[in-house]
């Protein structure tokens, strides 16, 4: 028996509907593994019809050193592996928690990438949905998705996406005694201008926060504005 979540479409079930859902829908989401084995099975095929058991076990080889032996293939191959795996994850629990639409339309993962706390995706909203809709469903998000929590913001620039942090792990209980970045500078002799943003502490997902205390610009920096002196001018 599969678990299976309710789908909330309003059409009618029929053979082409439930043939949609069952199967061209998870091949869809397996396409990527498809694609590799169907690329391997040709290549060894190819060797094979060319010359026979001696150069398909040479094709194999040659691909087993290519995936596992050259740093940038294996990691392209890994993180396209876990790229795929993590939407899977996020499809099937962007339908347990009820995100899927009348048209069967979920937040569909844009951009995946790992984080110190676990996995930070860019979604793309459906037509006539909202970040805070997948932002109410967090909670839900976070038990389908096995994880400790599941933070949603709304992207500022374009109202349609949204960046979902889903925290696994405390990054911060396996740090332990944390050093401040810049502390060792002045040994090394390097030195920071204030202009730059300071690092002042890790937040929840593992990563530096830094403070601007000044701003700046390309051409260097601006004049400071403050209120009006005691001769009526503006002091800088």
């Amino acid at each position: 028996m599969v678990e299976m979540p309710a789908a909330p479409i309003r059409a009618q079930s029929t053979s082409a509907s439930r043939l949609t859902m069952y199967v061209l829908r998870p091949m869809w989401l397996v396409r990527r593994e498809l694609g590799l084995i169907t690329a391997t099975a040709a290549v060894l095929g190819g060797g094979w019809s060319l010359g026979g058991w001696p150069v398909m076990a040479g094709v194999a080889v040659w691909l087993v050193a290519m995936f596992g032996g050259v740093p940038a293939v294996r990691g392209w191959l890994g993180h396209l592996l876990w790229r795929s795996r993590v939407i899977r994850r996020w499809d099937r629990a962007a339908r347990f928690a009820g995100l899927a639409t009348y048209n069967d339309r979920i937040p569909r993962v844009m951009r995946a990438e790992r984080t110190a706390a676990g996995e930070r995706l860019r979604v793309r909203l459906p037509k006539g949905s909202a970040a805070c809709e997948v932002d109410d469903r967090a909670p839900w998000l976070a038990s389908s998705l096995a994880a400790s929590g599941v933070v949603v913001t709304a992207d500022e620039a374009n109202a349609r996406y949204a960046l979902v942090e889903v925290i696994r792990r405390d990054p911060l209980a396996a740090l332990g005694m944390l050093a401040w970045p810049w502390a060792d500078a002045p040994d090394v002799g390097w030195m920071a201008s204030a202009w730059e943003p300071i690092p002042v502490g890790v937040e929840e997902n593992g990563e530096l926060v830094t403070l601007a205390l000044l701003g700046g610009s390309a051409d260097g920096p601006p004049a400071l504005d403050t209120p009006d002196g005691p001769d009526g001018g503006r002091q800088r």
